[in-house]
């Protein structure tokens, strides 16, 4: 009998709460499994964890408690274990800070530490063929330290690369003054926010509105400017019936509208997500402003409609060119010290590393099943015995719905996920009979190692 070998790419959320599953079923996939990450560690966005960043999703859509609420795996068992839970009870917060949700990750990640390589970042992924005439996949991989190149073999990859941090061209001309705003924390530690400092952000999301809440918390940082192209500031809407979109279950409901009824929902639905602040951030601005205001200075400025039409070095500052959007066509010139773009993430490294494989594309996305799998468009590997398999997540928003894109879902997703590994484990079957997994998943009174 042999094991289908599994490789998971990227230790995000996404493929934690898929190593959680396996872990809480007693999987055999877990015996061949292999994970590659490019970082060094497993920390959720290092560079944005603000002391008062808190997460926008309840702490119950966390990697396993909506798919197993006695999991070992979930967010109060990690407070449990490090002996926070009373704390954090008393608290009476729901949306845990964003560096404890982090912490979290690693503690998780800890668990399989085995099956994690860390330093090592998944370049493509192409077919080969066995000498038993099988196919198989064949993945490169760098590593990041060294830059030597290898390959890794395995029948199914799941891919959960993240997005990239989107630095737009005309702005990246000085690496020392324009930073993303993922990375901000690392400039600011540089001792770049001193008492003369002059900072831009441009960008009107939850990002931009929590380094302008940063910033102005600095009470040394001389200027606060903001630039946006739209309306500053756009509150965030988070009633109950909008967090109902953000959960598994309304993402099912989403695949199966029609692709006209998918794009008007997600059209209608940007203000729930998109380039827009929660409240409490708003407030926390407002009101830093007002105390400045109080001791008779304003260092916020606010440019809304605004576009920058050229960045450039310019001695021992910096300096943005702007102009006005629409019937508003006055410019302006700026100089900074520092330009902090809140400008979003680029999703398509997946399809880099998947391209040598040809798999469907429509509308600009590839086409995955209710399980997760992408669809190859190799008629050769569609057939009824063993044949190579690519699972993607995290990035299917015009397919699955807004909750592709967040937290919300991934304990259910995982579940699917796992039971698609689990259902194909056995590459040669013992007495032509494939193994699958019990008529019931997992409850809560089954046992579960940890360790």
């Amino acid at each position: 009998m042999q094991k289908r070998k599994t490789l998971l790419v990227g230790s995000g959320p996404a493929n934690l709460a898929l190593l959680t599953c396996l872990k809480e079923w007693g999987s055999s996939v877990l015996d061949t499994l292999e994970v590659l990450e490019r970082r060094d560690s497993a920390e959720w966005h290092p560079g944005i964890a603000f002391e008062d960043s808190r997460l926008q999703v309840s702490l119950f859509k966390d990697l396993a408690f909506l798919r197993n609420p006695a999991s070992p795996f979930t967010f109060f068992s990690f407070l449990h274990d490090r002996e926070l839970l009373y704390h954090f009870i008393h608290t009476n917060e729901l949306y845990p800070s964003r560096k404890l949700f982090s912490d979290y990750l690693v503690w998780v990640s800890g668990f399989f530490a085995n099956k994690i390589r860390f330093g090592k970042e998944a370049v493509e992924v192409r077919f080969r063929e066995r000498p038993s005439g099988i196919p198989t996949l064949v993945v490169t991989v760098r590593d990041v330290s060294s830059g030597d190149v290898s390959e890794t073999e395995a029948d199914d990859v799941v891919v959960s690369l993240g997005h990239e941090p989107y630095l737009p061209e005309e702005l990246a001309v000085d690496p020392g003054r324009v930073v993303h705003s993922n990375f901000f924390l690392s400039h600011a530690n540089e001792g770049l926010i001193n008492a003369s400092a002059r900072v831009a952000v441009v960008g009107s999301g939850q990002s931009a509105g929590e380094i302008v809440r940063f910033l102005l918390q600095h009470r040394e940082v001389s200027e606060v400017i903001v630039v946006g192209r739209r309306h500053l500031f756009e509150q965030t809407d988070d009633n109950p019936f909008v967090n109902d979109f953000y959960t598994y279950p309304h993402s099912l409901k989403f695949a199966k509208l029609p692709p006209e009824d998918r794009n008007r929902f997600l059209t209608d639905t940007r203000n729930t997500n998109f380039s827009t602040v929660t409240k409490d951030v708003l407030k926390s601005i407002y009101d830093l402003r007002f105390e400045d205001q109080v001791c008779g200075r304003d260092r916020l400025r606010l440019f809304p409609y605004t576009e920058i039409t050229a960045a450039e070095r310019v001695e021992d500052s910096f300096r943005l060119h702007l102009r006005g959007i629409g019937s508003r066509q006055d410019l302006t010139t700026l100089e900074i010290d520092l330009l902090v773009c809140a400008t979003g993430f680029s999703n398509r490294r997946h399809l880099s590393f998947l391209q040598p494989l040809q798999p469907v594309i429509e509308d600009a996305a590839l086409v995955i099943d209710e399980s997760f799998e992408v669809d190859l468009g190799q008629t050769a590997l569609r057939r009824s015995g063993p044949r190579p398999r690519v699972f993607l997540m995290n990035h299917s928003f015009g397919l699955r719905g807004p909750t592709e894109h967040t937290l919300g879902g991934l304990a259910e997703r995982a579940a699917v996920v796992a039971k698609a590994l689990q259902d194909w484990q056995v590459l040669q079957p013992a007495h032509g009979r494939p193994e699958t997994l019990p008529a019931a998943w997992p409850t809560r009174n089954s046992r579960v190692e940890t360790k």
